[in-house]
């Protein structure tokens, strides 16, 4: 309880003043066919970058993703700021550690550091470490499964085809998965933080998808994570 209540405390104090960003990222083996280089820095590289912003007056959405590896981190490191609240499923252990890594590899300075020190949560929320409160017992605590405990729906993909669709250079099935993931992060953060999750409004091109689909209703709620 004394971490969750430091988290409670560390949002509420720096409302006003800094974002919440919910960060999620693909990766992909630098060799083809080596499905686990795809998790070390040093065998494989970033494909996507998805982003969900908080701020005051609502929901900015953005997905960096394709052939430039050096142009997704760049612009990841000029999109957030000093002040922003990260938060993510596994992103302490994953995603930061893998996008700083990767930045030492393409000699890209970062905008900011982290201060990923165990136990330190003013500006890094890792919904994984939180559920567990740092135990190191992570067996099954999946974002899929933790989502689905705390009626936050679940996964709409499948990542084992994120080296697929890179294979076929489906950019677009890449981005699309990763967004919701970022999207079903944001409501376990909402859920484990006891704040009401400000409403995500589509985009246009995904609004017209969405109304194009014969889908049932579960499915939508599913992708529209409401």
């Amino acid at each position: 309880m004394r971490n969750e209540a430091k988290i409670g405390l560390g949002i509420t104090g720096c409302r006003q003043a800094c974002r919440t960003i919910v960060l999620d990222i693909e990766t992909v083996s630098l060799e083809p066919g080596d499905e686990q280089g795809a998790l070390n820095a040093m065998t494989g590289r970033v494909v996507c970058i998805g982003m969900l912003i908080e701020e005051n007056d609502g929901i900015t959405e953005m997905t960096l993703a394709g052939e430039s590896e050096n142009e997704i981190i760049q612009d990841f490191w000029a999109a957030i700021k000093p002040g922003d609240v990260i938060v993510g499923h596994n992103v302490l252990d994953f995603d930061i550690r893998f996008l700083q890594q990767r930045s030492w590899i393409l000699d890209i300075k970062p905008s900011r550091t982290f201060d990923a020190r165990r136990y330190y949560t003013q500006e890094v929320i890792d919904t994984l470490q939180l559920w567990t409160n740092w135990t190191g017992s992570k067996k099954g605590v999946t974002l899929d499964g933790l989502a689905l405990a705390l009626g936050c729906g679940r996964k709409t993909g499948d990542g084992g085809k994120v080296s697929q669709w890179w294979a076929e250079r489906d950019i677009n099935s890449i981005k699309k998965y990763c967004r919701d993931d970022v999207r079903l992060t944001y409501h376990v953060f909402c859920r484990l933080a006891y704040r009401q999750a400000k409403k995500i409004v589509l985009a246009n091109e995904e609004a017209f998808a969405n109304s194009m689909m014969d889908a049932t209703a579960d499915a939508v709620a599913e992708v529209r994570l409401t």
